[in-house]
C-alpha cells in the first residue's frame, strides 16, 4: 500500500475516534441563563 492510502486510512480512523468520542461524552447542560439585550439600531429593518 501507498504512503496516500495508509494516510487517508490513518485520517479516517482518527475521524471514527473523534466521532465516537464525542458521541460518548456526557457534555452537562448549561446551567446559567445568557440575557443579552440587543440595541433597536443594530437591529435590520
Amino acid at each position: 500500500m501507498n504512503r496516500v492510502g495508509i494516510i487517508l486510512i490513518v485520517i479516517a480512523g482518527l475521524v471514527g475516534a473523534g466521532l465516537f468520542a464525542l458521541s460518548a461524552w456526557k457534555i452537562p447542560a448549561p446551567t446559567v441563563a445568557v440575557n443579552k439585550v440587543v440595541p433597536n439600531d443594530q437591529l435590520p429593518n
